[in-house]
């Protein structure tokens, strides 16, 4: 058994007939019947000769779409993500392709479905697979990460148990290229993305490579892969927009079927280039302890003291932010005379924030509130952002550039100890060419045994070179924006401290 995701249309349009009549439909009112198609070369004939203005790009991606349609076995597992409202359906194939030529354009390519659940919200689905639901095409499938049994548990017992293992990445791009045509998604860590071109961090030309790379491949990445820590998941798709929906619609007469809907609206795919410091990039609670409005109040004082929390995110029963406990909304609410339930200790107006938003244009809030609830798409709670978490990530990204700074300031303070003319004589060239002396150049400087002589320093001479040399290294790699420094370089960030430390008893 697989599972396959079929959209109902740009604006929905398809989804009432499907639902009414039990069909999956895909569109592409132009072509004609399909059933004499024995390959999927077959079919990117007949798109070819039906649409010979559309980019050969579009025509590859549809063609795969159309394959995928015509080739889904009887029994499979079919989810229909319902447009402009937070639920799916979900179904099983009963019957092979029909072309129904008496439907309007746009209605004739079918197959038969049972639909087991009309209206599953989607907050019940855990994130991983809703991504993956999240394709910009028509018709893709759902592969990887156990989906056919997790669609099997919501369909018989509304739950998603969900995925824990790894997510094996691709081989290289071409292998990622391939899975994307083939499956219409793919998705991998963005460890793994940046990793299948030999990278390890995500630094400025890091990205533009990447970024280059995806596009030059017909590809697009949601969430971008700098907006999320290392190890989250992103979902690649096709760049190309189903474009075959926007030009059904466009010239569509509503009233040609008693069983369709009209409007007119788009997601756009994007590659732009992320830089900036993005919430999702952070090390926050992503293991968050909620509560509902039914709980117990005393559950709520019982995980606050228990875990030192300072705030309780208030969910509904899918997970969804509803408003939050603190301590404050706690002592309001008594003082008022209320504050015997969680709904009367629950503040309403709590901030919110989605992980692709940039980390500064919601400090205002962190500073007022303390926290934010960290949100996903579908309002779920996914995390609990502190303002002691930025705390210590202002350490950590601050502190590399203290730590190099004194370094570079004691060095130079032990040659102003000496007057030019007694320094060594490839010292003084280097002083002469470039008026002072760079942190890379300081290992050649103290590699000249007069100097090291001079100096008369309790260290071993090789020992402080070496650590010269991954201290170089480090303020190289930190003197350009990178979203993974300095988590990515902890080693380094030590050898520095442990430098410093031999200078400060010297220098």
């Amino acid at each position: 058994m697989r599972a396959w995701t079929i959209r109902g249309g740009r604006q929905g349009e398809r989804e009432g007939t499907a639902l009414d009549y039990g069909l999956a439909i895909a569109g592409w009112k132009e072509l004609g019947d399909l059933t004499s198609c024995d390959s999927i070369d077959d079919v990117g004939a007949l798109l070819k000769e039906k649409y010979p203005d559309e980019a050969p790009g579009t025509l590859t991606s549809w063609k795969h779409q159309l394959w995928r349609f015509l080739t889904m076995d009887v029994g499979d597992f079919v989810v229909m993500p319902r447009k402009f409202q937070q639920i799916v359906a979900v179904g099983e194939l009963t019957g092979s392709y029909e072309y129904r030529g008496d439907q309007p354009p746009g209605f004739r390519h079918v197959r038969t479905v049972n639909w087991r659940v009309r209206e599953l919200d989607r907050a019940v689905i855990k994130g991983d697979l809703r991504d993956s639901m999240g394709a910009y095409l028509t018709i893709s499938e759902l592969t990887r990460r156990d989906a056919v049994q997790r669609i099997t548990a919501l369909v018989e017992q509304g739950s998603d148990p969900g995925y824990t293992g790894a997510v094996e990445p691709p081989a290289d791009p071409a292998a990622l290229e391939a899975d994307v045509a083939e499956a219409g998604t793919r998705q991998l860590t963005a460890r793994d993305l940046i990793g299948l071109w030999g990278w390890s961090r995500r630094t400025v030309g890091v990205t533009e490579f990447v970024d280059q790379e995806l596009a030059s491949r017909g590809l697009i990445v949601e969430p971008h892969f700098n907006s999320v820590r290392l190890d989250d998941l992103v979902t690649v798709s096709p760049a190309t927009d189903d474009s075959e929906v926007a030009e059904e619609n466009a010239d569509q007469d509503p009233s040609a079927s008693s069983y369709s809907s009209s409007g007119s609206s788009s997601r756009k795919a994007s590659a732009e280039q992320d830089l900036g410091w993005r919430i999702g990039t952070l090390p926050f609670a992503r293991s968050v302890t909620t509560i509902t409005q039914d709980d117990d109040l005393g559950l709520a004082y019982l995980h606050m003291v228990e875990s030192d929390f300072s705030q309780l995110p208030v969910v509904d029963r899918n997970g969804r932010a509803r408003g939050v406990v603190t301590w404050k909304s706690i002592a309001r609410a008594k003082l008022a005379g209320r504050g015997h339930t969680v709904a009367e200790v629950t503040d309403y107006n709590a901030p919110t924030a989605r992980e692709h938003e940039e980390l500064f244009s919601r400090i205002q809030d962190l500073r007022q509130h303390g926290f934010l609830v960290i949100v996903d798409a579908d309002h779920v709670v996914t995390g609990v952002l502190t303002a002691s978490d930025i705390a210590d990530q202002l350490k950590l990204r601050i502190e590399p550039f203290t730590l190099l700074e004194e370094v570079e300031l004691r060095l130079r303070r032990t040659l102003n100890r000496y007057e030019r003319a007694d320094l060594p004589t490839r010292t003084q060239n280097i002083l002469n060419k470039n008026g002072r002396i760079t942190l890379g150049e300081y290992r050649h400087v103290f590699a000249e045994p007069a100097l090291w002589q001079q100096l008369n320093w309790p260290f071993d001479q090789q020992s402080f070179l070496d650590r010269l040399g991954v201290v170089k290294v480090f303020r190289d790699s930190v003197a350009h924006w990178d979203v993974d420094a300095p988590e990515a370089e902890r080693e380094a960030v030590e050898a520095t401290r442990q430098l410093l430390r031999l200078l400060q008893l010297v220098a």
